[in-house]
């Protein structure tokens, strides 16, 4: 689930977002009681749009449509400057 878009470049059909992500990082591990528990991130994925396909405007309709192309997003490190 994504909780913040920090950043959406586009060119052309190419699309970079970094944004908050949910679930993404272990917080604290799996014990012989308690299964691990996973916090949120800043994450960046890239994906291309179709022929003559435009993104949302608004925020909450762009989370929509990121969240259901079910990308593959990769965790930036923690020092990761925006």
């Amino acid at each position: 689930m994504i909780t913040l878009i920090y950043n959406l470049e586009q060119k052309d059909d190419c699309v970079n977002v970094k944004a908050i992500v949910e679930d993404c990082v272990e917080i604290y591990p799996a014990t012989n009681i308690d299964p691990a528990e996973y916090g949120p991130a800043l994450c960046e994925t890239t994906f291309y749009l179709d022929e003559d396909e435009t993104l949302p405007k608004d925020e909450e309709d762009l989370i929509d449509y990121l969240e259901n192309l079910n990308l593959d997003w990769k965790v930036l490190p923690r020092d990761y400057d925006l």
